[in-house]
């Protein structure tokens, strides 16, 4: 009888396991999409495959799923289910929670002028602060807190409450600072040219509510507390604060113009104009923003003879654009009474849609039309008194006394639009997988599909996903009454859509049209993503009157006038130039405006006051132009911003100084790492120095990371290891060869070959030894990446794919690193980055060697100011210029504009987040760069050709190496012959190699 029982019960299990598989349920979406839906997808509540519910259920808690163990749902969708299900703002006003009762503060509890207070910073990783609340309802959060240290960063925390982010807002919480501009002139240089003045930090005590990072939504946020206890956790992201109390309330009703001018009885309306010039503004709530010189007689002030500061937010500049970026400005009102509120404003970047600001008054909105305020795209400068759509101006009541005026960018209204475009994206992306794996990946000009039958949704997918698009264009067309041209990609990608919708069996030989290409419907979508939330708009002045307001443009005579100043100064200043010769020390910079501009307001105000050593920067288009230069015997005194290569081609052509000539270059030498000094050595002498220095780590997002159970790599054994898990959800790992083309560059290939223990030549520098044992090791692993492994060949983009999820790690440089800080606010704090992957060696030791040397400086040979050109060399590389540069360069222009300084102890004041920089120093500890000799370049080509023929051809790694060494050890022989180092077939003068020590 038992027996019986035992057979039919394993048939019943064996019939479950067949229908019921777990491995059949999650490979019906077992897809890149699939996983960062479950991951991240907005609306995932209510699309949650049945099947996977019940499997899920079944598991024990200690083994959850994916889909159960990460992120939430966008606030908009919350909210919108709070509301469905009945659940209101709590009638409770206000109550006040002291963060020192958290158990966690124990031990972290200081006093700040009275005020008992919790010090937050990277020791306490979080902050549970029991909370009890009389009735279950929404509540906003509000915070005193006070920064720590004074820092460009802004402080970020991530909220829970009862041990969850109730949506995937709350992961990233910014406190903002407050910065304070100076009263009185702006400084400015010998010419009487203006610049920004010092800023500084405000350490005062501030409170700010939990607001949404990106200010898409423009409220402060809700968060869903029951009745009775409740535990509130913040997580620490960044930068240290004190926090004070937390304060609980309920949103206030905002009142309408209407209600407000009820007020307005009692005030008379003053004659009298308050003036304020926009680029004097008082505080501002991040760093970079800062007041513009423009070169345009319709605003003011003006001047045809100095560049005036007279403007702010002059597009180029990337300040005051994005949102939730505040200004603020002091006026101060003689005569109490109603004023009406113009802005002299210039918006001609989005193309016949308007960029948005909320405007508060005393740090308040006095009724709501003020919010989220349309700025109309105009191509002239125009004064707009706010008022509402009719015409009808709105009045603001003032007292006598000192008023702030505050402007906040605002993209609430596009909101559903960037929502819109990033869920269209994510299912093209979802599709063009799909696709993929139902063509296995291969592309058949000649081939018939039938891929409409193995995805019968497909067409539909299409024509649905096209609509979508088609109803954000009316949308953004009704909000503005005319074509929104800044947002044509909507319809040019709707149009690609709603042609391949009509044929779906040609989608796979038009997967370029979708998904693949710079003219696909998901580039089009990206290209949008990226500048749609940007609300540019340059502002002149800012007017309280009553009274007729001076015209916006400039009379033509007055432009005429300025037209014709300029003429004939031109010839002055020639004039002037041509009798009185000034020495100078000529400098030329490979760098941009911004750079060199600020490199002439250091050397006026700290070297040539303190040395007396004129300097003149110049910018330098092409580096090129250098050997130009010289031939002609024209070439600067000094030269920065020069690539590591050019040096050594320099030297070898006698034209600039070996800077081991002077005698203090030992000290100046222990500033960089030793090695990114090797591409600069010649014969034993040293051609440059490192300016800038690029850095090589491994990227991953967190997030993912976590969701997958996976750990970071060390090693790449590990790295390989990891690839099946990734690559069964459509993810892979990414390479800086994959971005490369045909030409692999030695900064891509060496790091193979030095951490098996590989060299690029033989001791003696005469011949090329990629064939040993330790380099062979080492181009294996560089090919069978591709070949066995499947990591992707080509990735046109990897911060746009590691932002999408589908290449969640992978190395990069200092040039991602910039892009992630300072574009993609969605990722802060849930993308990492950690040291290189490298090799084990015998003795255990992970090998991580890889390149780094960024930009260089050097002195021309043809220089009569040899020893004052040094001593601008020394002064610009010194620790204390380069941290002051670094830091300038970031607080006035922003995350774009990290500088990454080769001076070792420099960048370690310089105001990057100290995880990063510990991470950048350890990797710095292995950077190895490559040492040039004669005809080198070739050698570069050849392990290019090598990596093809072996990735592309399945050729032989070691014939192809044998290959690569003839070819190359040829060209080097006569480039040793053409230099002098051999004569007849025989070796007369030895290249002397630097030596280097290894770990």
């Amino acid at each position: 009888m038992k027996c019986k029982w035992v057979l039919r019960l394993a048939a019943v299990l064996l019939i479950f396991q067949t229908v019921w598989s777990p491995a059949q349920i999650f490979a019906e979406k077992n897809d890149t999409k699939s996983l960062l839906n479950q991951l991240f997808d907005k609306k995932k509540n209510n699309v949650v495959d049945k099947k996977k519910d019940e499997y899920a259920a079944s598991k024990q808690k200690t083994d959850e799923t994916i889909i159960s163990s990460m992120v939430e749902s966008s606030y908009s969708d919350v909210l919108a289910q709070w509301k469905k299900a009945g659940l209101k703002a709590a009638t409770n006003h206000r109550l006040s929670v002291p963060l020192t009762k958290s158990l966690q503060a124990k031990g972290h509890t200081t006093e700040d002028n009275g005020k008992k207070a919790v010090r937050f910073d990277e020791k306490l990783k979080e902050l549970a602060i029991p909370v009890e609340v009389p009735e279950s309802g929404l509540y906003q959060l509000q915070f005193d807190y006070k920064p720590l240290k004074s820092n460009v960063n802004t402080m970020e925390r991530g909220i829970k409450v009862n041990g969850k982010y109730p949506f995937f807002e709350a992961r990233r919480i910014v406190f903002d600072r407050k910065w304070e501009s100076p009263e009185g002139k702006f400084p400015h240089d010998e010419k009487g040219n203006e610049y920004p003045p010092e800023l500084k930090e405000v350490g005062d005590w501030q409170s700010a509510y939990a607001m949404d990072a990106s200010y898409f939504e423009d409220e402060p946020l809700l968060f869903y507390l029951k009745k009775g206890k409740n535990t509130v956790t913040l997580e620490y992201v960044r930068e240290p604060m004190l926090l004070g109390q937390m304060h609980l309330s309920v949103p206030e009703a905002l009142q309408s113009y209407e209600e407000y001018q009820r007020g307005n009885e009692a005030y008379k309306k003053p004659t009298k104009t308050i003036k304020v010039e926009a680029e004097r503004f008082t505080y501002k709530n991040v760093p970079f923003i800062q007041p513009v010189s423009l070169p345009d007689t319709n605003v003011e002030p003006y001047s045809v003879k100095k560049n005036l500061l007279n403007t702010l937010g002059t597009p180029g500049d990337k300040s005051f654009e994005l949102g939730g970026q505040k200004v603020t400005w002091k006026v101060n009102v003689k005569e109490a009474g109603t004023y009406h509120l113009s802005l002299k404003y210039l918006q001609d970047q989005k193309v016949n849609m308007p960029v948005y600001r909320t405007v508060l008054i005393d740090g308040r909105l006095p009724f709501k039309e003020l919010k989220a305020y349309p700025f109309p795209y105009n191509e002239s400068w125009k004064n707009e008194t706010l008022g509402d759509e009719q015409g009808k101006t709105y009045s603001i009541r003032l007292d006598k006394g000192e008023h702030t005026i505050s402007l906040i960018v605002d993209g609430q209204p596009i909101q559903r639009t960037v929502t819109t475009v990033r869920e269209v994206m994510d299912n093209i992306k979802q599709l063009s997988l799909r696709i993929k794996m139902g063509t296995g990946n291969a592309v058949d000009q000649n081939r018939e599909w039938e891929i409409a039958s193995q995805i019968p949704d497909l067409k539909k997918q299409l024509s649905d996903n096209a609509e979508k698009l088609n109803q954000e264009y009316a949308y953004l067309k009704k909000r503005t009454g005319k074509k929104p041209d800044a947002a044509r990609n909507l319809k040019m990608a709707a149009g690609q859509l709603e042609k391949l919708s009509k044929n779906p069996n040609d989608v796979p030989d038009k997967l370029s049209m979708l998904d693949q290409g710079s003219g696909s419907a998901s580039q089009q979508l990206g290209d949008l993503l990226a500048e749609l939330p940007n609300q540019r708009m340059q502002l002149d002045r800012i007017y309280l009157s009553n009274s007729e307001l001076p015209a916006a443009e400039a009379s033509w005579t007055k432009k005429w006038s300025s037209q014709v100043s300029k003429f004939f100064l031109s010839f002055g200043e020639n004039a002037s130039q041509s009798k009185k010769k000034e020495k100078k020390l000529t400098v030329w910079v490979n760098r941009p405006q911004q750079y060199v501009s600020m490199m002439q307001q250091m050397a006026d105000q700290h070297f040539t006051k303190k040395t007396g050593i004129k300097v003149s920067f110049s910018i330098m288009p092409d580096e090129q132009k250098l050997v130009l230069a010289n031939a002609a015997d024209k070439s600067p005194d000094v030269a920065l911003g020069v690539s590591n290569q050019l040096p050594y081609n320099l030297a070898l052509r006698g034209a600039i100084l070996d800077l081991k000539q002077f005698p203090d270059f030992k000290s100046v030498n222990k500033r960089f790492a030793p090695g990114a000094m090797l591409p600069f050595y010649f014969d034993d002498g040293v051609y440059a120095i490192p300016e800038t220095q690029n850095f090589w780590v491994m990227f991953y997002r967190k997030d993912i990371l976590d969701a997958l159970h996976m750990k970071v790599p060390q090693t790449w054994d590990q790295v390989l290891n990891m690839l099946p898990e990734l690559q069964r959800h459509g993810m892979n790992f990414y390479t800086p060869l994959s971005q490369a083309g045909g030409f692999k560059p030695f900064h891509l290939t060496t790091p193979y070959l030095y951490q098996f223990g590989g060299s690029l030549y033989t001791k003696d520098g005469m011949k090329a030894a990629i064939g040993t044992d330790e380099a062979l090791k080492g181009f294996e692993l560089m090919t069978k990446a591709f070949t066995i492994y499947s990591m992707p060949l080509q990735v046109p983009n990897f911060y746009n794919h590691f932002r999408e999820g589908d290449l969640p790690i992978g190395i990069s440089d200092y040039e991602t690193y910039v892009q992630l800080t300072s574009a993609a606010p969605e990722l802060a704090g849930w993308w990492k980055i950690a040291p290189q992957p490298g090799v084990r060696d015998e003795k255990g030791h992970i090998q991580r060697w890889a390149p780094g040397t960024g930009q260089s400086a050097l002195i021309f040979k043809k220089t009569k100011q040899k020893d004052e050109a040094w001593k601008f060399l020394k002064w610009w590389t010194s620790a204390e210029v380069q941290k002051e540069y670094g830091t300038k360069m970031e607080v006035n222009y922003g995350p774009s504009y990290k500088w990454n300084t080769s001076n070792l102890a420099a960048f370690k004041g310089l105001p990057w987040p100290d995880e990063d920089k510990n991470v950048i120093n350890e990797q710095w500890k292995w950077l190895k760069d490559v040492t040039h000799v004669p005809g080198d370049y070739l050698l570069e080509r050849e392990i290019s050709n090598a990596w093809n023929s072996i990735v592309f051809e399945g050729e032989n790694p070691r014939k192809a190496l044998e290959d690569a060494i003839v070819l190359s050890n040829r060209e080097m022989k006569k480039k040793q012959e053409e230099f002098g180092y051999v004569r007849d077939g025989k070796t007369v003068k030895k290249i002397k190699m630097p030596k280097f020590r290894e770990k």
